[in-house]
């Protein structure tokens, strides 16, 4: 395995992450709308303001761990996760390209689910249909709940 998980580490997100939280959100996303012919620059633009409203998005959760996911000290993704009364709800997890497929996001989920399978919880998410982790978050053991013409909710009951 290129990046051992057991080299994986967790600190809290700060204000001083915004740049790469942006890098990572625009690593993650853009490849549908590149698929339009926009040219780079349009693409970048559109992707801002996507942040921008994953942002707003997210202020839904206050309460919620925003992590950065280190390896050897290096911020390689992000990890934002809700701990409610009645769910887990991962929020959001994503890598940079070069750490994707290399079993740090497995590990990372393995976690979340041993932790709700400790409390008596589902652990539940919501994802663009089109990601390809959606294979990954059903060889897991998630299924789909219900869906819209965007997204997934998914959850895994212990």
């Amino acid at each position: 395995m290129a990046n051992p998980p057991n080299s994986i580490q967790l600190r809290p997100a700060a204000a001083t992450d915004e740049t790469f939280l942006l890098e990572l959100y625009k690593s993650s996303r853009g490849e549908d709308v590149r698929g339009l012919g926009w040219d780079e620059q349009r693409v970048s633009n559109f992707l801002d303001m996507q942040h921008q409203a994953q942002q707003r998005f997210e202020s839904e959760y206050q309460s919620a761990d925003n992590q950065i996911i280190l390896r050897e000290g290096a911020a390689i993704g992000r990890l934002l996760v809700d701990r409610r009364s009645e769910e887990i709800r991962c929020v959001d997890i994503a890598l940079m390209p070069q750490y994707r497929n290399g079993g740090i996001g497995s590990m990372l989920l393995r976690t979340l689910q041993n932790e709700a399978k400790q409390i008596g919880k589902p652990l539940r998410l919501q994802i663009i249909r089109f990601n390809r982790a959606v294979n990954l978050f059903e060889r897991l053991g998630f299924v789909r709940t219900s869906e819209t013409g965007t997204h997934f909710q998914m959850e895994w009951v212990p």
